[in-house]
């Protein structure tokens, strides 16, 4: 019963559609006609209406004009667009470059070793089934450990989750990505994907702190 209502409701919208498609094409189709019958009267009837069939030239030279000029700027604008194209790319690469990190600056910032947790493996006695892994700081005499909560247990620039043994930066924000994926993002852009933290500026202010 729904169904069929749905459906009886629907139909009249159909029916309008159509409608209005078969009156926009006939409005069309009568315009057309129309402005052919109308060219041929004022030809046909130039000597007996000289100021009309002047009149009516004019108009259709002035449309012609602005037509062929408004194609010929579109073809232009078209091909410099197309022929352009890299070079702006090229520009706007060049430009974001100068935004980004150098492999120093980058270098500076923590790595860590992803390590999921085992069926069996335990956190303070029971199992962590909530937790997706722990990641451990590298190349440090008292490496520091984050336990990732199993949906933080993913890189949020290329979408995967984090794999045994994968290497993981962290940001002075605590998000962390793959490290492949960070480097190559802080390459154009050195700030952090999720909160827009710029790395260069809080690093800069966290060395005067610290002087």
């Amino acid at each position: 019963m729904g169904l069929e209502y749905r459906e009886a409701l629907q139909l009249p919208d159909n029916s309008l559609n159509c409608l209005t498609k078969h009156l926009e094409s006939a409005n069309t189709m009568f315009s057309f006609s129309w402005w052919i019958i109308g060219s041929y009267w004022v030809t046909a009837g130039g000597p007996n209406s000289p100021q009309l069939n002047w009149l009516c030239i004019t108009f259709v030279v002035l449309d012609m004009f602005f037509f062929v000029i408004c194609g010929a700027v579109a073809y232009v604008i078209g091909i410099a667009v197309c022929c352009c194209l890299p070079c702006i790319i090229a520009l706007l690469y060049a430009v974001a470059d100068q935004e980004g990190a150098t492999k120093e600056d980058i270098e500076r910032l923590p790595k860590y070793k992803f390590r999921r947790f085992g069926d069996s493996e335990k956190q303070n006695g029971e199992i962590q089934e909530s937790f997706g892994g722990i990641m451990t700081e590298c190349d440090t005499a008292a490496p520091i450990e984050h336990v990732l909560p199993l949906e933080d247990a993913e890189c949020c620039i290329c979408l995967c989750t984090y794999e045994d043994e994968t290497e993981l930066r962290e940001l002075p924000c605590r998000h962390h990505f793959h490290s492949s994926c960070i480097d190559k993002w802080m390459y154009i852009n050195a700030t952090c994907p999720l909160c827009k933290l710029n790395i260069l500026k809080n690093g800069n202010q966290s060395g005067s702190e610290e002087v």
